[in-house]
């Protein structure tokens, strides 16, 4: 049986750790050549090794998603080394963590939207020509249970994440008759690397970890390799009839009232 992913070229925005690196770990086992596009350049080039290591084709691109310049470089490289684009996964984002809206400052709330949001358009407008000529492709936009639903203290992320969703809709509806598919990937609660720091600087790290774990139904919190699972399905021709859309993987958070 061929690899899910056989011989495309995925690019993987913010895979120098966390779900970026869960995903382009996953993506390189199914066959694919993936372009590891971070700002970090010591983790990505990190990651790269440990994906070749493991029989992988990888290249990192060091990328600045908020540059358009050094997007247009990163997507040039790509279809160099790798070849031209089949898949984007744009999953580079920040947060913020504010008590109140009002202390955000205008630093902030810019640096969000030209990350989380303005990040996402340029990668997108670089790969859809070159999907648009191969009259195929698939993007997935990595939003968040913060795209539906509002936690307090997290100004601006959740504007930027609802933004996201509004961008996925209209490219899908753009570009659909290129057989060009555009969805969302909306995660819960993920250990990822950011989270560990987090229950590190609490008082009680176990605890805390278990404590978001159990707001949840299956009362845990999500590993990075769950939400690379479903970032594969999107991705591939297992959802070929599947646009405009957004999975949540959350754990069944959303779902209740109170818990």
């Amino acid at each position: 049986m061929n690899p899910r992913l056989n011989k495309k070229v995925a690019i993987v925005t913010g895979a120098s750790e966390g779900i970026g690196q869960a995903i382009a770990e996953l993506f390189c086992q199914e066959g694919a050549l993936v372009c590891v596009a971070d700002i970090n350049e010591a983790l990505g080039h990190k990651v790269v090794e440990s994906l070749i290591e493991n029989g992988g084709k990888a290249i990192f691109v060091k990328t600045d998603v908020a540059d358009i310049d050094s997007v247009k470089n990163m997507v040039k490289e790509t279809v160099k080394l790798l070849g031209e684009p089949n898949i984007l996964i744009n999953n580079a984002g920040i947060i913020y963590q504010n008590e109140s809206p009002l202390d955000t400052t205008q630093e902030q709330w810019d640096k969000s939207f030209n990350v989380n949001l303005d990040g996402m358009w340029h990668c997108s407008k670089e790969v859809l020509p070159y999907m648009q000529k191969a009259g195929k492709g698939s993007i997935v936009n990595i939003g968040s249970v913060h795209s539906f639903k509002i936690v307090p203290n997290h100004f601006p992320y959740a504007v930027t994440k609802h933004a996201i969703i509004g961008l996925t809709k209209n490219l899908a509806v753009e570009f659909g008759e290129f057989n060009i598919r555009v969805n969302a990937l909306c995660p819960g609660m993920v250990e990822t690397p950011a989270a560990f720091k987090w229950f590190a600087e609490s008082e009680d790290p176990a605890a805390a970890r278990k404590k978001l774990g159990d707001i949840h139904p299956l009362r845990r919190n999500a590993s990075c390799e769950e939400i690379a699972y479903p970032a594969l399905f999107l991705a591939g021709e297992e959802s070929s009839f599947m646009t405009g859309q957004s999975m949540i993987v959350d754990g069944g958070r959303s779902v209740v009232y109170h818990l």
